[in-house]
């Protein structure tokens, strides 16, 4: 962990404890890190969503994204819990760019939670975390996926799955158009060979589905090593405009 995580985490330990996505002080009878005002204004994705990539639609008018309505993706289902929207976004940018790992206990409730309910979804052979290239894991200091992952892993006694390697150092997806974002990530991912992948159902875990690049780069890789199923959840998803 580099050393502007390890005294930001100090600051979080010795300090008052305060909300990470508006600042104000949570004290230790809260639930969770979120302050309660915070806390009643994070948005499930319950209805209203694309049945294929899991995203929210802005005017459904139909099952389908227009994504999905192509045959775009390649993993078979992909669900998010919530929306990528205040606070959950302000928490995973705290997770991931201020280091505050201890954010990933309450992001593997809320997977957890959701996991309860959608048995499909962990009744797989194991969890593949979306992996850091090494120059991005050296930066930042950990893998936030590996984090999410540990935790259903954890909670469900589902193996974790980490035969799989980031070989492309690619850019931030944060500022690129979808475009970018697919030319980004192609051949970004490869899986190792000592692995029998055949047959294999597998649930690809990440922090948030925007576009779905970076997923549906994995899934395809994980198709042609011959796994039989490829379902994908991540905390967060964008709204489809």
């Amino acid at each position: 962990m580099g050393k502007r995580n390890f005294f930001e985490i100090l600051e979080n330990f010795f300090l008052p404890r305060h909300c990470p996505a508006c600042g104000d002080y949570v004290s230790s009878s809260s639930l969770g890190p979120l302050c309660l005002s915070c806390f009643e204004k994070i948005e499930y994705i319950h209805s209203s969503f694309c049945l294929g990539c899991g995203r929210m639609l802005e005017a459904p008018s139909t099952l389908f994204c227009p994504s999905c309505q192509k045959g775009t993706f390649r993993f078979d289902l992909a669900r998010s819990v919530v929306t990528y929207t205040f606070p959950i976004r302000e928490c995973i940018w705290a997770f991931k760019y201020r280091g505050m790992v201890s954010l990933a206990s309450f992001f593997g409730d809320l997977l957890s939670e959701y996991l309860l309910t959608h048995p499909d979804f962990y009744q797989v052979d194991g969890v593949i975390p979306v992996p850091l290239h090494l120059s991005r894991l050296k930066e930042r200091g950990f893998n936030q996926s590996l984090l999410l992952a540990k935790e259903i892993s954890r909670s469900f006694k589902l193996p974790l799955i980490l035969e799989v390697e980031r070989i492309k150092p690619t850019l931030s997806q944060v500022n690129l158009t979808p475009i970018e974002r697919k030319r980004n990530v192609k051949g970004a991912f490869r899986v190792l060979p000592d692995f029998s992948w055949s047959g294999k159902e597998v649930l690809v875990v990440d922090d948030i589905f925007t576009t779905g690049s970076t997923v549906n780069s994995l899934s395809q890789i994980l198709k042609q090593a011959g796994c039989a199923k490829v379902l994908v959840l991540t905390l967060a998803s964008a709204r489809i405009s």
